[in-house]
């Protein structure tokens, strides 16, 4: 082939690539443009916060009464239902009476006989007195009368206290709840043998509305609080006045607040915690004694509060971030720090503030200073007014 067709073919070749390598240039460029991807994105907004401490308690029955056989004797009845609400003065066993019914019905005849005597004695005393006057009598018959008088008087003294006894034994035979209050199982069953040598123990009874549930403060939550009432005068003197809220095993809130109704004298010096006690209404039986309850004492509410949903977070090598996007729609990563959660959300102390915007999905596209397009979500965090 010549040079000259040679040379031809290459403009006539050239003429028809650049062309198709301009348009494909533009189209890339087009296609770059249409490719900014959307993602989701919230402006958080400020919200009012309730700022609490967290203690362990465990509910107690205030009181809590022990059942326990008086007198000896067999046991005769048992009369309530295991677990039950029992109601004061409800008859719960029966000890066999008979041996108690007659030491009663003896007292009681010793006392009318050891009556009879004393007033046959008083008898004598007048009779006798007008004649010692007149010397009828000598005055030692009279002493001697006025003496077996008083002697009689003590012995009426004495039966009376033993019949007392012998009826307040016989009314031991039938045992009554002392107040209302849920019961235990039965420990001792009708036919055996009790109180013989030792009280011994039938059931319990537990109070159980209200409820009090035990914890331990530590030093550091009670200054915190001291603090608080320093710094806010209508809080001298009403420390018991704190509401105090329950979460259960369960994790779910008991519905009912509480107030404290007691705060030692002094911190426990080996562990450093000061005992407090909470009291609850219970009118459904729900807390039992012994419960265990996360108790949440309520200082105050941050009115700047920050809570995002826990989704719009991510945990890279033990630091915590989230996903800021400025103004221009840029996206860059910014650590922050976790509060407690509530419900599917996080309350954020620190890296966040109100009017951010934050990337809530798509962290796994992630480039540092990636360009987005928003999509605008709103805020619609609602936080409760207790934990």
């Amino acid at each position: 082939m010549s040079k000259s067709n040679f040379s031809q073919i290459s403009r006539f070749f050239l003429i028809l690539v650049i062309p198709g390598f301009f348009f494909i240039s533009c189209k890339s460029k087009k296609e770059e443009v249409k490719t900014i991807p959307p993602f989701k994105v919230m402006e958080i907004k400020a919200k009012k916060v309730p700022v609490f401490v967290q203690m362990v308690g465990q509910a107690e029955g205030i009181p809590t009464v022990e059942i326990r056989a008086r007198v000896s004797g067999y046991l005769r009845t048992w009369d309530f239902k295991e677990g039950s609400i029992v109601k004061k003065g409800q008859v719960l066993f029966t000890i066999e009476p008979d041996e108690y019914i007659n030491a009663a019905a003896s007292a009681k005849a010793d006392l009318e006989m050891k009556t009879a005597a004393w007033e046959l004695a008083k008898l004598d005393v007048q009779r006798l007195k007008p004649l010692v006057a007149t010397k009828a009598i000598s005055q030692n018959d009279y002493d001697k009368a006025v003496t077996t008088e008083q002697e009689d008087k003590a012995a009426v003294a004495y039966a009376k206290a033993n019949l007392d006894q012998a009826q307040l034994n016989l009314s031991y035979t039938r045992m009554e709840a002392p107040i209302t209050g849920a019961i235990g199982a039965c420990n001792i069953h009708p036919g055996n043998l009790v109180g013989k040598g030792e009280a011994t123990l039938l059931t319990t009874v537990s109070a159980v509305d209200p409820m009090y549930v035990n914890f331990q403060m530590n030093e550091t939550d009670y200054l915190k609080i001291m603090r608080f009432i320093e710094n806010h005068p209508d809080f001298k003197g009403k420390e018991n006045t704190f509401t105090i809220y329950l979460t259960l095993s369960d994790k779910e809130n008991y519905k009912l607040p509480g107030k404290i109704d007691f705060i030692d004298r002094a911190v426990n010096t080996t562990t450093g915690t000061i005992a407090m006690r909470g009291v609850f209404a219970n009118p459904d039986g729900l807390l039992k004694p012994g419960n265990f309850a996360t108790v949440n004492l309520v200082l105050m509410e941050r009115e700047d509060g920050i809570v995002i949903p826990q989704s719009a977070t991510t945990q890279i090598q033990g630091k915590v971030f989230a996903f800021l996007v400025n103004d221009s729609n840029k996206v860059n990563r910014v650590p922050i720090l976790l509060g407690r959660s509530i419900g599917s959300n996080f309350i954020i102390n620190n890296g966040l503030k109100s009017g951010d915007k934050i990337m809530l999905e798509g962290f796994q596209k992630f480039k540092e200073g990636m360009q987005i397009k928003p999509e605008m979500m709103q805020d619609t965090i609602i936080v409760p007014e207790r934990p």
